[in-house]
C-alpha cells in the first residue's frame, strides 16, 4: 500500500511508513462514515425507504447527522484512559469494535433510533481515533518522519469522505456498508501483527520487549544490525521513561488552571474551537446532497442542469481533500493570523454568493428555461468549493495548530481534552440545528447567517485571539487592523 520514500529513512529503517498506513486505515474507514449520511438521504427521505416510520422528519433527519458528535466526546474520554490501562496498540484494536457496529445497525436497523444510536458508536470510533492514533504514531515514527506521518489523519478522514461519496452513487443502500466493512476487517488482521509500542512496553518494565518492538519498528532483523543510531535512540527513550518514574508526584489543580497565562491560552483554545464549526463544514459535507438540490441541482442531470447533486458533492468533497493536503505546505509558511483572517473572509464571502444565488437568481433560473444559464448554475458549486478549500487551509487547521502552542506544558493533555470537547460539543449544535434552519428559514437564510457569523469572527474573534497568542508568546500586546 505504501511505497517507499528514498533518502527519508535509511534502509534498515523503513517500516514506519507501511505501519503508518496501517494505522491509519481505520482513520480512512471513518470517513467513510463521515460520508455516510449525505449519499444515504435520498433513499431515507424517499418513499422507498426500509425504515418501519416511513420517511425521515427534519427532526429525525438532524439526529442522524447530529448524533455522530454524541459518541466523539465518548470516545475521546474512554479510549484515552483505556490506553493507559492496557497500551496503545490494544487501544487500536478496540476501536474497530464500535466502527463495525455502527455499519451492523445500518444493515439491520430498522428505524431512526438504531440508525442514531449506530452513529453514536461510530462517534466513539472516530473520538478513539483521533485520540490514539496521533499517539501510537509518535510513539513508533521515526522523528525525521512523524510529522509526516501524523499529518495523514485528516487528509486520511478527507479521503474516505470523497470515497463515500462515490461508493454512495454506484451502489445500493443496503450493499454500502459491506463493502465498506472490509476496511476494519484488514485493520483488524494487520493491527494483530503489530507490537506493542517501545514506550509503553517500558512503562510497563518490560525492557527486553520495548527493545524487540523499536527493533521491529525500524527494521533491525537481529542484534548484530543494531546501529551506533539505534542503540542510542533506545538509551534515551529508557532514559526518558526512568525520568518519567522517578518524577515527583505532579498532579493538577486548580491553581494551575488560575494562572494568567493559562487562563489565556485556555480561553484561546476554546475560542478557536469553536471558530472551526463556525464554519459550519462539517454541515455541508455532512448534508452536501440535500444542500445542491435546494440550490437547483436536481439528484439527475436533466435539459437545465450542469451537474447531479451527487456529482457536485463528490467535486466538494474532493476540494476538501485537496485543501487538507494544501494546508499542510501552508500552515508553517504563511502568518496564523493571515490564514485565519483571509479564511473567514473568503469563506464568509462564498456563502454569501450562494445566498445570493438561491435567494435572487434561482427564482430565474427556475422559471425561464429559455434562459442561457449554464455558466449561473455552476455558481452554487463554485461558491461552496471555494469555501470548503478556504476553511480547510485556515479555519479547520490553524486553530488545531496554535492550540497546542498556547496551551501550558501542564495543562495540555486537560486542556486539550476540554477543546476537544468543546468541538464536539458545537460541531453536535451545527449539526443538528442545520436541517431545522434550512427547513424554516431556508437556504439563502441560513448561508446569510453563517456568513454573518464568519464575519464577525474575522473582525472581532480572530484580532483577539491574535492579541492573545502573541501576549502568551512574546508578552506584548499585538492591534490588528484589517
Amino acid at each position: 500500500m505504501a511505497v517507499k520514500a528514498p533518502n527519508i529513512m535509511s534502509p534498515l529503517n523503513d517500516k514506519p511508513p507501511l505501519i503508518g498506513d496501517v494505522t491509519n486505515l481505520i482513520a480512512l474507514a471513518h470517513g467513510f462514515t463521515l460520508g455516510w449520511v449525505s449519499p444515504s438521504l435520498e433513499y431515507l427521505l424517499s418513499n422507498d425507504t426500509h425504515l418501519a416510520g416511513g420517511p425521515m422528519t427534519v427532526e429525525e433527519t438532524s439526529w442522524l447527522g447530529s448524533s455522530l458528535c454524541i459518541g466523539g466526546m465518548i470516545g475521546v474520554t474512554v479510549y484515552g484512559s483505556l490506553a493507559d490501562r492496557i497500551g496503545k496498540r490494544r487501544a487500536l484494536q478496540c476501536i474497530a469494535i464500535p466502527h463495525v457496529a455502527f455499519w451492523l445497525f445500518v444493515i439491520f436497523g430498522r428505524n431512526v433510533i438504531q440508525l442514531c444510536i449506530g452513529r453514536v458508536l461510530a462517534g466513539v470510533a472516530g473520538g478513539g481515533i483521533i485520540r490514539i492514533v496521533p499517539l501510537f504514531v509518535a510513539d513508533i515514527a521515526d522523528p525525521r518522519i512523524r510529522g509526516m506521518l501524523g499529518s495523514l489523519l485528516p487528509v486520511c478522514f478527507n479521503l474516505g469522505t470523497v470515497l463515500a461519496f462515490i461508493l454512495g452513487t454506484l451502489v445500493p443502500f443496503a450493499t454500502f456498508p459491506l463493502v465498506v466493512l472490509a476496511l476494519p476487517a484488514l485493520f483488524t488482521l494487520a493491527i494483530i501483527f503489530l507490537p506493542e509500542t517501545p514506550a509503553c512496553l517500558l512503562r510497563a518494565y518490560r525492557n527486553e520487549k520495548a527493545e524487540q518492538s523499536l527493533m521491529f519498528y525500524r527494521g533491525v532483523r537481529g542484534h548484530f544490525d543494531k546501529s551506533d543510531t539505534f542503540r542510542n535512540e533506545f538509551q534515551q527513550l529508557k532514559d526518558m521513561i526512568e525520568r518519567e518514574k522517578t518524577a515527583p508526584d505532579a498532579a493538577l489543580s486548580w491553581n494551575d488552571f488560575a494562572t494568567k497565562p493559562a487562563r489565556r491560552g485556555l480561553a484561546m483554545g476554546m475560542l478557536l474551537m469553536l471558530l472551526t464549526q463556525c464554519s459550519g463544514t462539517l454541515a455541508l459535507i455532512t448534508y452536501a446532497s440535500s444542500i445542491f438540490e435546494m440550490a437547483g441541482t436536481p439528484s439527475t442531470t436533466g435539459p437545465h442542469s450542469v451537474l447531479p447533486a451527487a456529482l457536485s458533492s463528490i467535486i466538494l468533497a474532493t476540494v476538501q481533500l485537496l485543501g487538507t493536503i494544501l494546508s499542510l505546505a501552508l500552515v508553517d509558511r504563511i502568518g496564523r493570523k493571515i490564514l485565519l483572517i483571509v479564511s473567514c473572509l473568503g469563506v464568509a464571502i462564498g456563502y454569501l454568493t450562494l445566498a445570493g444565488y438561491v435567494q435572487f437568481l434561482l427564482p430565474s433560473v427556475s422559471s425561464s428555461p429559455n434562459l442561457p444559464t449554464g455558466i449561473v448554475q455552476f455558481l452554487p458549486i463554485c461558491s461552496l468549493s471555494i469555501s470548503i478549500l478556504l476553511a480547510s487551509v485556515g479555519l479547520l487547521t490553524v486553530p488545531f495548530v496554535v492550540m497546542a502552542e498556547v496551551l501550558p506544558a501542564k495543562i495540555r493533555n486537560i486542556g486539550s481534552t476540554i477543546c476537544m470537547t468543546i468541538v464536539a460539543l458545537s460541531a453536535f449544535f451545527v449539526l443538528k440545528l442545520f436541517p431545522v434552519l434550512l427547513d424554516t428559514v431556508g437556504l439563502a437564510g441560513t448561508m446569510a447567517g453563517l456568513s454573518m457569523c464568519l464575519s464577525i469572527d474575522a473582525l472581532i474573534e480572530t484580532p483577539s485571539v491574535s492579541h492573545i497568542y502573541f501576549k502568551l508568546h512574546y508578552g506584548f500586546s499585538l492591534t490588528l487592523s484589517i
